[in-house]
């Protein structure tokens, strides 16, 4: 039996440069494009006012925002899409990440850390993965993680998420994608 948590997740996890050109981001080009305009002049990141709803309409119901939380860190999330709702089997809306996964703890080690390392020092994130942890296997999902905040720290997450095909890897979809590491 494999114990490395992310092989039992089925997740792999990318880190990508905050100044990483948007073309290179495939089907998230232009949300890339949208979030660095966003961002203020002398900012790393955009906060999450700076991001209108009706900005985000062609990936309505892809979509979750997510609050972090400190002290134990922790994402609950503010929204969670109907579609990503319809996906994962749960509306994860108000819920901490993965407590409604069939392992949370195993989230708790591989997914809250990478969005804790994110915080730490942030960057933009791509994770792709299975949703067999939702009794979902047959659905395999891409997602670009994005950081929202003030003063340099991570406030909240945006993330869009987009179905893809059980063979397909960041690299099929996104060749020019500039992932530095693996996390």
């Amino acid at each position: 039996m494999n114990s490395d948590p992310r092989e039992v997740l089925k997740w792999r996890y990318g880190v990508c440069a905050l100044d990483a050109a948007p073309e290179r981001f495939g089907p998230f080009a232009e949300l890339v494009a949208l979030w660095r305009g966003r961002t203020p002049a002398g900012a790393v990141m955009p906060r999450r006012a700076d991001i209108d709803v009706l900005d985000l309409r062609r990936w309505l119901g892809r979509i979750f925002i997510a609050r972090v939380e400190r002290d134990p860190f922790a994402l609950r999330f503010a929204l969670w899409g109907t579609v990503l709702t319809r996906w994962w089997g749960v509306d994860y809306t108000g819920k901490i990440l993965g407590e409604e996964s069939r392992n949370p703890d195993l989230w708790t080690l591989v997914e809250i850390a990478y969005f804790r390392e994110m915080d730490r020092a942030p960057f933009l994130g791509i994770a792709t993965g299975y949703l067999d942890q939702h009794d979902r296997s047959h659905i395999k999902v891409i997602s670009i993680d994005l950081p929202l905040g003030e003063a340099g720290r991570m406030m909240h997450v945006l993330s869009v998420h987009q179905k893809i095909g059980l063979d397909e890897t960041p690299e099929s979809l996104m060749p020019d994608c500039p992932i530095d590491r693996y996390f």
